[in-house]
């Protein structure tokens, strides 16, 4: 097996608020690059914060930095108690601001194109337009998928191969796929809520991530591993996958 590589310094680039080490913005991030694996923290990835309060300071803390701003109005819509993001041991799934909704307008065409779970997350076959085209439910259930009960990172997730999971959604809340909720693609039933997730043993060439963290088969972890207080944050950017609430088919 190939020496498995780790992105550390995509997390201290992570950290800094407006621009990165590398001088690119944020949502321009550079994503992982070659770093030999540790077991020990071998560049600081600490935020030295309760996952709360990073979501919080990410999203409302200043004018310019607010890459989390749509995944704290969820969190404020659904009513899931605030308190599960600074439980310790555990492992959160963050969105940015363009994972949840997305759009580009083409310069020379004109025509505008909408991405992001609003838009591929239906209701009852019509897209939505903002948290409050779901129920309060379906988009609590949600967020409680996005976190796993574990601290999990590079260092002691399985290689190539999935392990089993669980999260903090209700078992039995995705034995189908909600109408009200519904996420695309082929539905797996998913009775515990469960969530697969492995390390990828290899460069995933078209989505320029050096051996990232996979969920259910298909979505890629975009920064991994940033360290708080109670325990870790992976982060999802816009261009990537919505983690569907249940794994690909076998």
């Amino acid at each position: 097996m190939k020496k498995i590589k780790i992105i550390s310094i995509i997390a201290i680039a992570f950290l800094s608020v407006g621009t990165l080490i590398s001088g690119c913005s944020l949502a321009g991030l550079n994503l992982q690059k070659d770093y030999n694996r540790s077991t020990t923290d071998t560049i600081d990835a600490h935020l030295y914060k309760t996952a709360w309060a990073y979501m919080k300071a990410r999203a409302y803390g200043s004018a310019t930095d607010t890459i989390f701003r749509r995944m704290y109005d969820g969190v404020i819509y659904s009513g899931i108690d605030t308190n599960e993001y600074t439980k310790p041991n555990r492992t959160y799934i963050f969105l940015q601001n363009n994972t949840i909704i997305n759009i580009t307008k083409n310069a020379t065409t004109g025509v505008i194109t909408k991405t992001g779970l609003w838009i591929s997350y239906t209701v009852n076959g019509a897209q939505a337009t903002s948290w409050a085209s779901y129920s309060k439910t379906d988009v609590k259930n949600y967020l409680s998928y996005l976190i796993l009960l574990g601290s999990y990172t590079h260092t002691n997730l399985p290689v190539t191969k999935d392990a089993e999971y669980q999260t903090l959604a209700p078992a039995g809340v995705y034995t189908t796929n909600p109408v009200t909720f519904k996420a695309p693609g082929t539905f797996n039933t998913n009775p515990k809520s469960t969530m697969m997730v492995h390390v990828s043993n290899a460069n995933t060439v078209t989505s320029q991530l050096d051996y990232p963290i996979v969920l259910n088969q298909t979505t890629n972890i975009d920064v991994s591993d940033l360290l708080a207080t109670n325990g870790v944050i992976d982060v999802i950017r816009g261009t990537n996958t919505v983690p569907f609430f249940f794994p690909a088919a076998q």
